[in-house]
């Protein structure tokens, strides 16, 4: 007699449960659409920019010693150069989603990542 390693309801069960999982990954993905980078120089705010109606790419150089170099693009915000020594502002790469944040400690620089929308968690 031969067994069936997956019967109708169990192809069933696995068709639903990866429907409910992409659907939960399009919410996700769809949710924190707002991005905004805050970028403040010893604690004053010196720019607030919306993320993603950036068109063309642009620099923004602060007035600080050293010299910090920000560059903004559509969806992501970053140190492209520095005149400190060790360069970890510019190591710490392309911030594109909430909560991230690049701080230049020599030239109190931070710049953070923030949403208008967004979800911490999705519970079912």
């Amino acid at each position: 007699m031969k067994t069936r390693l997956l019967k109708k309801a169990d192809v069933f069960i696995v068709l639903i449960i990866v429907a409910v999982c992409a659907s939960a990954l399009m919410i996700m993905r769809h949710t924190g659409t707002g991005l905004k980078a805050q970028i403040t120089v010893d604690g004053n705010l010196l720019e607030t920019v919306n993320l993603n109606s950036v068109e063309k790419p642009y620099t923004i150089i602060t007035k600080t010693t050293p010299e910090t170099e920000i560059t903004i693009e559509n969806g992501a915000v970053y140190f492209s150069h520095s005149q400190c020594e060790n360069q970890l502002c510019v190591k710490s790469g392309k911030l594109t989603s909430k909560g991230a944040t690049a701080v230049c400690l020599p030239a109190k620089v931070v710049i953070t990542v923030t949403a208008d929308k967004s979800v911490d968690a999705v519970t079912y």
